[in-house]
């Protein structure tokens, strides 16, 4: 096998290291300049830190496109504001002006639903969820405990492989590596990876997941499992998904597929590079997703389970950029903007 040598691997991370970096200063000043009493000076200093360097200036570029995507002005000058209201036309509570600190870069927007005790449903979403929590740990235990490399809830990590290729862990993540062969095989047992491919020709590297695949020479793609789901994202470079079934698709930087076990890949051409991945640099990024999906998310990174207790707040949309070391930011802040409640219990969150 071809392997990159080590003085190249090393200059590889650390200007990875510095970009991540750049990227997030740039988030700060963007954050910075939304607020109330950002002045004149601020945005030229703000100019003169894109002049300082090309990469300085992509990390400004990058993280202006990041915000644009995600309305992001209108909700950093009300730092927390109130979203369009439901087809119903509910009214929404005033929302208690709280300003977050740049330092946690965390903004939410989101529908507003009208307050209601529901104290029997939460105490009964209580007893389910622990019992449901009991059994995901035992699973994600298990994957971790048998495998090669594995992150806890809520640990990230970086690991380089024997031949070169590095592998982002996203949180409760494990898999194991086999490069004996002609391919070079990797077998996700849980969670989320981003693999940097090491550039080799002659050995295929191939990720496996629930039966089915995804193959590349040289490029940069992640391999999530969520629930019965595996997705497939494609970052850089061209990436084959297929199953045991005969049926494959071919993917491109931008492009995403998905499969189940016994189902053949589904394309889709619309994923939000902007977006994905960002939990690399330990944020979680959400662009007018339903609270039910964001939760679902945040879920990944809390040992404890979170339960919504009604429905009508599962379809309230939520748009913010947050710290993956700080996501009860954003559980204190659906209390202001949702009119919810939100019940903290041993190894359980209900909201309601």
């Amino acid at each position: 096998m071809s392997r990159t040598s080590a003085q190249e691997q090393t200059a590889l991370h650390a200007y990875d290291n510095d970009m991540i970096a750049l990227s997030d200063q740039a988030i700060d000043w963007l954050v910075r300049l939304q607020c109330e009493d950002a002045t004149d000076k601020d945005r030229v200093a703000f100019d003169q830190w894109c002049d300082q360097s090309a990469d300085h200036a992509r990390a400004a570029r990058d993280a202006k496109a990041l915000f644009g995507g995600i309305d992001e002005t209108e909700t950093a000058q009300n730092w927390i504001g109130v979203a369009a209201l439901s087809a119903r036309n509910v009214q929404p509570s005033k929302p208690r002006p709280r300003r977050m600190g740049i330092g946690a870069r965390s903004i939410l927007r989101v529908g507003s639903i009208g307050r209601r005790g529901v104290v029997v449903m939460a105490s009964v979403c209580a007893l389910l969820a622990v019992v449901i929590v009991g059994g995901f740990q035992k699973t994600g235990l298990w994957a971790r405990w048998n495998a090669d490399y594995s992150t806890a809830i809520g640990e990230l990590a970086t690991v380089t492989l024997s031949d070169g290729t590095v592998a982002h862990l996203n949180t409760a993540s494990a898999f194991s590596v086999d490069f004996s062969g002609d391919v070079r095989r990797i077998q996700l047992a849980s969670g989320e990876v981003i693999f940097n491919v090491a550039k080799d020709a002659q050995h295929p590297f191939i990720v496996s997941a629930s039966g089915g695949e995804a193959m590349a020479l040289g490029t940069i793609y992640g391999v999530r499992i969520e629930n019965d789901q595996v997705n497939v994202t494609v970052q850089e470079g061209i990436v084959e998904v297929r199953n045991g079934l005969g049926n494959s698709v071919r993917l491109i930087a931008g492009e995403q597929a998905s499969y189940t076990e016994g189902s053949g890949p589904e394309f889709h051409a619309d994923a939000d590079l902007a977006a994905y991945g960002s939990w690399q640099r330990g944020k979680l990024i959400f662009n007018s997703r339903p609270l039910g999906d964001v939760i679902g998310e945040v879920q990944r990174y809390k040992a404890e389970r979170i339960v919504i207790a009604r429905d009508a707040l599962r379809d309230l949309n939520v748009t913010g950029v947050f710290e993956t070391r700080e996501l009860d930011d954003l559980l204190n802040s659906l209390e202001q903007t949702t009119g919810a409640m939100v019940v903290k219990l041993p190894l359980l969150t209900v909201i309601y």
